[in-house]
């Protein structure tokens, strides 16, 4: 057990519990048993860890390349052919410093799309966060790598993960990419195996006018159509939607990930999220992988998030200080089915703790406007997972082997 002793929490100093890594008490006052590890908070606030709900963990390598580039000739030149060079090896690696630098800005939880899902479960494992990791169908219309997605699809899922804090799933990367057969087995698959479906949806307005020339119907509707929709799948982007979309997204509980930071980067287009929340929209917060966005920390993603809504909603109330907190960390731990997200008694203890002493939070009257308009990744100084520490005073196990490690794999890669 572990015992958080005067943690600042709701505007007081208090004593929390944790056992078997779940919240079990909140109180002013919790005797100190000898049983239990005891640390000391007294300058530090308690806040919920992050939910980064769509990230291509991997592509860590691709940080700074290819930049000011439209997204369909930026994917064609700069990022596939190097993608070309990847191994489970260099996967493995990357994948593990994309989980260091997400420890560092306080997430503990994230849904990847990419390739070589076994060397990214493998790293997620040692690193001692939570995952959703994928299987990727996009086939380009081949009827032969369909039927390859298929069959290694169903391996994959039907190996089960030993680490409970580790999602297997399943993502279609886009309707321009993968075909309509591709789709529809990935989404009967993931109801077999009761698990989620990981899509790109109109990222940009090229995509929406070619889905329109080729099918007659935009593409959340013809997703629809295709019935691959329902509340287990999990919707990048999805910028530019009309008003039926938006109906059809709240009617059938799509999860939507708003990627603020990388569609504002490619010129993709605004995503109105004052918008959506008032329609119903479930709405969670995504960084996108660092080629189109340059960062994994969700303080960034919050804070651009918040001031795009004002923009996009030409309301200085909208994208609320609640509204943004709460799509950055309890709506994507419930969009997954885990009770975390929050700090209250029977969730997951996935949490962070920052320094009230830091200058970035003070004088702290309102901390998660603090942490959404004026923190950086310093005011973090301990993470944890499932009630276990994964960065303690700011160090994380093992990080200069990872750095390291890191930097031969780039340097192997160009």
């Amino acid at each position: 057990m572990l015992l958080l002793k005067h943690v600042f929490f709701e505007n007081k100093c208090c004593d929390i519990l944790i056992d078997n890594g779940i919240f079990k008490q909140i109180a002013d006052e919790i005797p100190v048993d000898k049983s239990v590890q005891v640390i000391d908070c007294e300058t530090k606030a308690i806040l919920p860890s992050f939910a980064n709900m769509h990230t291509h963990a991997p592509m860590m390598f691709l940080r700074g390349i290819g930049e000011d580039k439209e997204l369909f000739s930026w994917l064609r030149t700069e990022i596939w052919p190097r993608e070309a060079k990847l191994n489970d090896e260099f996967v493995y690696h990357l994948t593990k410093f994309a989980a260091l630098e997400m420890i560092k800005s306080g997430t503990t939880l994230f849904n990847d799309m990419y390739f070589y899902e076994n060397a990214t479960i493998r790293a997620v494992d040692e690193m001692g966060i939570r995952a959703v990791v994928s299987y990727l169908f996009m086939d380009f219309f081949d009827d032969n790598k369909t039927i390859e997605h298929i069959e290694t699809a169903q391996r994959f899922l039907n190996t089960n993960s030993l680490n409970p804090k580790i999602i297997k799933s399943l993502s279609c990367h886009a309707i321009y990419t993968t075909s309509k057969r591709a789709f529809q087995t990935a989404y009967e698959l993931s109801k077999k195996y009761n698990t989620y479906l990981h899509i790109h949806v109109s990222e940009t307005q090229q995509e929406v006018n070619d889905c329109v020339d080729k099918y007659a119907l935009r593409p959340v509707e013809l997703l629809n159509n295709w019935g691959v929709l329902d509340s287990k799948t999990l919707l990048a982007h999805a910028v530019h939607l009309s008003d039926n979309e938006l109906q059809i997204l709240r009617n059938l509980k799509s999860v939507v990930v708003h990627c603020p930071a990388s569609n504002l980067k490619l010129n993709s287009g605004m995503f109105n999220l004052q918008r959506c929340l008032d329609a119903g929209l479930y709405i969670t917060l995504g960084t996108d992988g660092v080629s189109s966005n340059n960062s994994l920390s969700m303080i960034n993603e919050m804070k651009i998030a918040a001031l795009l809504a004002k923009e996009t909603a030409q309301s200085e109330c909208a994208g609320s200080t609640s509204d943004v907190f709460d799509v950055a960390t309890r709506n994507g731990f419930s969009a997954v089915g885990i009770n975390g997200g929050c700090i209250r008694v029977g969730a997951v203890a996935d949490f962070i703790l920052v320094d009230l002493n830091n200058v970035f939070l003070m004088p702290g009257y309102n901390i998660k406007s603090d942490i959404i308009y004026s923190a950086d990744t310093t005011c973090i100084t301990d993470v944890f997972c499932n009630g276990q520490a994964v960065m303690r005073n700011g160090a994380v196990d093992g990080e200069d082997i990872i750095r390291e490690n890191f930097r031969k794999v780039c340097k192997q890669l160009f």
